[in-house]
């Protein structure tokens, strides 16, 4: 079975029109899907709303291209990391880092915003110095 293709159209009136001509033979099967799934400017990865909060993720899994970022920080080595991640392949976790430095900025956010002080901050709470949590007054 062939990979699918993504074909951009447009929808109105109850008629789907191709933006583009497609190269279809004669008698071809073709299957439409409306998925919610947004796709990225990297093959690997996509944002789907329902799935890790609608961050971006390694397609088909719920990998998060924050978690692979985070270990890479870590100075996890690119063989650790797949072998941590047994389904992941090398070229998805490339393009996981390949797509983290094409949207740096958000990345940063996003793992900035699940920092602890972050968290507390959301929440209203504090950490004494032994470590309790309790409501900011």
């Amino acid at each position: 079975m062939s990979s699918p293709v993504i074909v951009e159209a447009t929808y109105e009136n109850g008629v789907l029109r191709p933006i583009r001509p497609l190269d279809l033979t004669e008698r071809q099967a073709v299957q439409i899907s409306l998925n919610p799934e947004a796709t990225t400017d990297h093959p690997h990865i996509s944002q789907t709303p329902g799935i890790c909060g609608g961050r971006p993720v390694v397609h088909g899994t719920r990998i998060p291209v924050k978690a692979l970022v985070g270990y890479h920080r870590m100075g996890y080595t690119l063989t650790e990391i797949l072998a941590g991640f047994p389904g992941l392949t090398a070229a998805q976790l490339h393009d996981a880092l390949s797509y983290y430095y094409d949207h740096q900025a958000d990345i940063d956010a996003d793992m900035e915003a699940d920092e602890l002080p972050a968290v507390l901050e959301h929440f209203h709470m504090e950490a004494d110095a032994d470590g309790v949590l309790r409501p900011v007054n």
